[in-house]
């Protein structure tokens, strides 16, 4: 499984299939354990710290998530995470994230092939971004957040992106009861 990871991100660090690859400066590569990838968590793109970095949610979203998943009874090693765009999208001369768009349908077969390869039995979209790509474009965050989703192989579990609290505070409290339930669901913290 590592070895299929590892050709994977080697493709993904070539790929130049839109304009995104040639501004790249470093891969942005999911962390976790594959072996224990029963729960993946898709965000939708890496920001400024993630590039940096070279990891997923290594800002101030992966600092409310780390705090998120503990309410789940859940650490980073408990789970696998990535993205659905492999590359920062940016706007005002890099200077600023945007939301990803044209780049979505080019860089979701990389997560299609990334979830065959490690087969979990629930992934918890962040999102919109990732929640659209494996559930269809008529699914919102709004409307279908904290409600399971089949979706073939696995159930999709959407919450908000952990952003969403940093920009709307209102969300915080919704986001930690969600957060609480999907440790429910998935045993790790009593009922």
């Amino acid at each position: 499984m590592e070895n299929e990871l590892d050709q994977l991100y080697g493709e993904i660090a070539g790929c130049l299939k839109c304009t995104l690859g040639a501004e790249r400066t470093n891969t942005v590569r999911d962390t976790g354990n594959p072996r224990n990838a029963a729960v993946v968590f898709v965000g939708e793109a890496p920001g400024s710290n993630e590039v940096k970095y070279g990891l997923p949610f290594a800002g101030e979203a992966g600092k409310k998530l780390n705090l998120y998943l503990e309410m789940a009874g859940l650490t980073r090693n408990d789970v696998y995470i990535t993205n659905v765009v492999r590359c920062r999208p940016t706007a005002n001369m890099g200077r600023r994230n945007r939301t990803p768009s044209r780049e979505i349908p080019l860089c979701g077969g990389w997560l299609n092939r990334e979830l065959e390869i490690l087969k979990p039995r629930t992934v918890v979209t962040l999102g919109n971004i990732a929640l659209k790509w494996l559930c269809g474009k008529e699914c919102t965050i709004g409307d279908c957040h904290g409600k399971i989703i089949e979706n073939g192989n696995f159930s999709v579990y959407p919450m908000y992106h952990p952003a969403a609290a940093i920009y709307k505070k209102e969300l915080d409290g919704l986001i930690r009861s969600e957060f609480k339930e999907l440790g429910k669901y998935l045993g790790k913290v009593d009922s």
